[in-house]
């Protein structure tokens, strides 16, 4: 029986993974399948990893210009595969369903290739400008930028809130920056510039900014007509571009300093919030009772000239005058007292 429940529990999972895969969106099973198949490539052949990874300095002084597009697609593990593929699927899923499929692969591959340019621009300028070589050298691999990008073209077209782990709750548009942070203080081996650059690609693209470069939505409707493509639009999971694309107000360059500025104003509050606990952790909720607490105060010389001297600080509760008594501590007589009748 035990043999049998095993093997029914196999066949439900396989069937729910079945129908997962045949209800997503056909943009979205088509990365995931060309990220799954290099990965078989990488474990059946065995090909040097170094070889695929994203390199400033061999892209720049050796012209493998390849890296762009294989480190992308390439992994370092099945762990780092699958949490990227979990991810690609839950976000790139609600984009494509909103936006069409043709309308996400043109982000996706304008993505892959983006996010590396920037990558390998940013290495540059640190390089030339401030001698810091370590990210030329650096080699870094995976999808995880694309899922960045895309992150910040789903949370830009939403007003909502978004929770971190479940820890803290930020605005929707700030949600793939917090993330950002968060994955680096929790897991600091992984790229953050490799993450940045894709947050970076992605909020050009959501304002407007490579509209210049990327196919527009009037040429991609036409596409959806060409009968070249009836075998791949007449697929069930294939998603129609929408006549009019939600959220396409944000894309407007001035709605980028809009948007920095209420970012600016929400990291405010939050540097508020956290400097008034701060407070309250280190002095307690009484806050005025603590106020005459002075912390390295200078105080003048001891020949009473009042004039500053090198040396001359006021130490925590320090007076010339020990007699004088603080707000919300006993005084220093009923001290004596005590000390005195112990």
């Amino acid at each position: 029986q035990a043999i049998e429940r095993r093997h029914k529990d196999r066949r439900l999972i396989m069937a729910r993974a079945v129908e997962t895969l045949a209800s997503m969106p056909l943009a979205t099973m088509g990365v995931i399948g060309l990220c799954c198949s290099v990965y078989l490539y990488q474990v059946v052949l065995e090909p040097p990893m170094y070889a695929y990874t994203m390199n400033p300095r061999n892209v720049l002084y050796l012209r493998e210009y390849y890296r762009f597009i294989s480190s992308s697609l390439f992994h370092g593990g099945l762990m780092h595969l699958g949490m990227n593929m979990l991810s690609t699927a839950a976000i790139s899923s609600l984009l494509e369903k909103r936006f069409g499929t043709l309308r996400q692969i043109v982000s996706i591959l304008w993505s892959i290739l983006l996010t590396s340019v920037v990558y390998t621009i940013v290495a540059l300028l640190l390089s030339a400008l401030l001698g810091m070589d370590d990210l030329m050298y650096q080699h870094s691999v995976g999808f995880s930028g694309v899922i960045f990008h895309l992150s910040v073209l789903e949370s830009g077209t939403t007003s909502s809130t978004r929770s971190v782990f479940g820890v803290i709750s930020v605005p929707a548009p700030l949600y793939p920056w917090a993330l950002l942070v968060a994955l680096s203080v929790i897991m600091p081996q992984v790229s953050f510039m490799g993450h940045l650059a894709g947050i970076l690609t992605g909020t050009l693209e959501l304002y407007g900014f490579l509209d210049g470069i990327i196919v527009g939505n009037d040429y991609l409707q036409e596409i959806e007509t060409w009968s070249a493509l009836r075998p791949i639009v007449s697929r069930p999971n294939f998603v129609y571009m929408p006549l009019e694309i939600s959220g396409s107000q944000i894309r407007d360059p001035a709605a980028l300093r809009r948007s920095i500025g209420r970012g600016c104003g929400v990291i405010c509050k939050l540097i508020k919030r956290a400097m008034g606990t701060l407070q309250t952790f280190i002095l307690g909720s009484g806050g005025d009772l603590n106020q005459n607490i002075q912390l390295g105060i200078p105080r003048g010389n001891l020949d009473g000239s009042g004039a500053l001297g090198a040396g001359d600080v006021l130490l925590l509760g320090e007076s010339d005058d020990d007699s004088d008594d603080w707000v919300g501590l006993p005084p220093m007589s009923s001290i004596t007292q005590v000390d005195s009748r112990v």
